[in-house]
């Protein structure tokens, strides 16, 4: 037997090959299998499918199977995975950071970057080296259950963040032990299904995939990712997991991806029992293969059905092997033939939840949180705030502030691990009673449940808020309402809520509402009758204090919307790029004034300073072939205090020969300035990004004219314009 793919000095693809020669057929299949490590026959199952891979375990769990594979034949390491999503999820102990959907509000890379590098130091002495991280989804249905896992609706700014904790997660070498190997996820077009319902129908054609869905995941394979997940979803009426354009055309050919694919949880038994697009599993297996995945995630059926295929012959052994050899690579890319990283069960202690990665996440919190609406009561006074009346089904809830994805979500509740501790997280009820609670009263009441309306809560935190100065009120969603298989038809507030609310403001009382929820809901009346609102989404274990030092004012709320909000479920979709032709003026039932625009738009998030651009400039007004656009802005701070603005530059292209968008995000920049301060802001956006795509899917910059528009959101009245050509 050769030893040439045991030698660490020796090129991977050498590695790679000897090892290929030596494997029977049964092992190749093997290597395409990944099982939940989660069984009673785990090691049975393993040792009889040469499984290459195995998820849902963490720590002592992975012990046994992993040296039951480093003895075999071979010893070629089992490949770990886990869904690591905005922390170690599942692992007791672990710093929790804001969903992602929330961390995508703060708009900074670094912070992302930090987060999953955070992340990873954590997982990584547990036995993981893959993390099923960063989502990639663009949500254009907000009923759809998994929207708080994706970074929002632009296109840009998913590609740009997603890339941003890629480097995070795999550091500079994924031999690192320290690095972890990213999966990026769900690909592709997983956002707007048919209903918002979970993996149902895509209605995508291939210009809608390449001009939004698409360039999200180019962005993060152009990053470095090592590994991506199929979706659920079909694409006019084919699979992602049969999509031999999505997979093999588009991934492998045009993008030059040499990483893994591995599919999402049982997806090649769905093309049998679900999608029905393959009457037997062999063909399922067959289709699954050919099309371009690596690693079988869940279909335990895969393994008998991909080996008859091959020993009969329909199933070429030239994919077979192409496919092994993308998970090999992988393997030695990591290092695990030299290093399984087996638990380390005291470095892992040492490593989960230190007061770093604690800061990380309170930082994170404050950056994410978005002022949306503020009469002037907030920072809240001292001087006239002696007492604070707390209400809500959020306000004390530790497990909704975490959110999904998370001990104690649905994913997870095993055993005595089913939720992470409770003195962790640090509940907004927690971190007012901490800043507030020496000098000014704090009372609390649940006031309503999320899915119920108990009107004898209601009359108690009625009597609170009458005695107050301010009451804070905590709604939102709950882990029941939000996450996978979980879309919801109504985007309204659940339960007693919205009759809580109205119960509040006929008090008299001053209403602070903080919306801690898995995604944007339909809050109008919120919007309008509130003294302020503070958008949080799921903030993590410090959420809590975060909120509270931006209502006292010790943090000046700095985040933007990265997602639209609808006044009315029946808006949908609401995001800001879309093609501008509509007839008429609005829906009909809706107030004029609404016409088709947003509640609260993308982009858009207040400060307790104020900013002002003025002298919008170009460089030149006629842009010719490789040259980019230059342009720069006055920013100054007007307001009292220290504040931080996230200045959003987009595209408008006055006629194209298929329709377009309005506007399109190209570049932001986050900009600090105290009080008084002025800059100049400038952006330089490359010709490239000048590109629509044309009716015959290919990528082209047309000559004409363009706006380019500067300024504070989304819309059009908080934007500067300026013209210029194309030549």
């Amino acid at each position: 037997m050769s030893e040439i793919y045991r030698d660490g000095n020796r090129p991977i693809a050498e590695r790679i090959e000897d090892l290929l020669e030596q494997m029977t057929l049964e092992e190749k299949i093997g290597q395409l299998v990944q099982i939940d490590g989660r069984g009673e026959n785990i090691l049975d199952d393993a040792h009889r499918m040469h499984v290459g891979s195995i998820l849902c375990v963490v720590g002592d769990d992975i012990v046994a199977p992993q040296q039951q594979a480093l003895a075999s034949r071979l010893g070629i390491p089992l490949l770990v995975g886990v869904d690591a999503i905005h922390g170690h999820s599942f692992c007791f102990g672990a710093t929790i950071f804001p969903t992602q959907l929330a961390l995508s509000c703060c708009w900074n890379e670094a912070l992302m970057t930090a987060a999953a590098r955070a992340t990873a130091e954590e997982v990584c002495y547990t036995g993981i080296h893959q993390t099923f991280s960063p989502v990639c989804c663009l949500p254009r249905d907000l009923r759809w259950g998994r929207v708080n896992e994706t970074f929002g609706e632009d296109p840009l700014l998913i590609g740009r963040f997603a890339s941003a904790m890629v480097r995070g997660y795999q550091g500079d070498d994924l031999r690192d032990p320290r690095a972890l190997a990213a999966c990026v996820k769900h690909f592709a077009g997983y956002g707007e299904t048919i209903g918002g319902r979970d993996s149902a129908e895509g209605e995508h054609s291939r210009r809608k995939m390449l001009s939004y869905f698409l360039p999200p995941f180019q962005a993060a394979v152009q990053a470095g990712a090592a590994s991506i997940m199929t979706a659920y979803q079909a694409i006019d009426g084919v699979p992602c997991t049969a999509n031999h354009w999505l997979l093999t055309e588009v991934l492998r050919t045009e993008w030059g991806f040499d990483g893994m694919v591995v599919t999402d949880w049982d997806n090649v038994g769905q093309l049998h029992s679900g999608q029905r697009i393959s009457p037997t599993m062999q063909d399922a297996a067959y289709r699954a293969v050919t099309a371009g995945n690596d690693m079988m995630m869940a279909t335990p059926e895969f393994y008998a059905s991909a080996l008859a295929e091959a020993q009969s012959g329909h199933l070429p052994m030239s994919s077979v092997d192409e496919a092994v050899r993308r998970i090999l690579r992988l393997k030695f890319r990591l290092g695990l033939f030299e290093n399984p990283r087996l638990p380390d069960s005291t470095a892992a202690a040492r490593e989960l939840g230190t007061p770093a990665h604690r800061d990380l996440a309170l930082q994170a919190a404050r950056e994410s949180a978005v002022l949306l609406k503020n009469n002037g009561i907030l920072p809240l006074d001292p001087q006239k705030t002696r007492r604070i009346a707390v209400i809500g089904p959020n306000a004390d809830n530790a497990q909704e502030q975490l959110g999904d994805w998370s001990l104690g979500a649905s994913q997870q509740t095993q055993g005595w691990m089913a939720q992470h501790p409770r003195r962790s997280t640090v509940t907004v009820l927690d971190g007012i009673r901490k800043l507030f609670g020496a000098e000014s009263v704090i009372d609390y009441a649940e006031g309503c449940g999320v899915t119920s309306a108990h009107l004898e809560k209601i009359a108690q935190a009625v009597r609170l808020a009458e005695s107050a100065d301010v009451a804070v009120l905590v709604v939102g969603d709950q882990d029941a309402l939000a996450g996978e298989f979980k879309s919801t038809a109504t985007l309204e507030l659940m339960g007693g809520q919205q009759a809580l609310f109205d119960a509040l403001i006929a008090t008299g009382t001053p209403v602070v509402v903080i919306l801690l929820a898995s995604k944007p809901l339909a809050i109008p009346r919120i919007a309008a009758d509130a003294d302020a609102l503070l958008c949080v989404f799921n903030p993590g274990m410090e959420g809590g204090t975060a909120i509270a030092e931006i209502l006292a004012g010790i943090v000046n709320p700095s985040g933007k919307l990265t997602i639209s909000f609808p006044h009315h479920v029946g808006q949908l979709p609401v995001c800001y790029f879309q093609p501008g032709n509509v007839h008429g003026g609005g829906y009909a039932d809706l107030p004029t004034a609404n016409n088709f625009a947003p509640l609260y738009p993308f982009g858009f998030g207040l400060s307790y300073t104020k900013f002002r651009y003025r002298n919008l400039r170009l460089a030149s007004t006629e842009i010719r072939a490789g040259e980019a656009v230059e342009a720069e802005v006055e920013l100054m701070n007007i307001g009292e205090r220290r504040g931080t603005e996230i200045t959003q530059c987009y595209l408008h292209d006055d006629f194209t020969s298929a329709t377009w968008p309005a506007k399109l995000l190209k570049d932001y920049q986050r900009v600090t300035l105290a009080c008084g301060e002025h800059t100049i802001v400038r952006f330089s956006i490359p010709y490239e990004a000048l590109a629509i795509i044309d009716a015959d899917c290919r990528r082209v910059v047309e000559a004409g004219d363009f706006e380019l528009l500067v300024g504070s959101s989304s819309r059009d009245e908080d934007l500067l314009k300026a013209k210029f050509t194309v030549a």
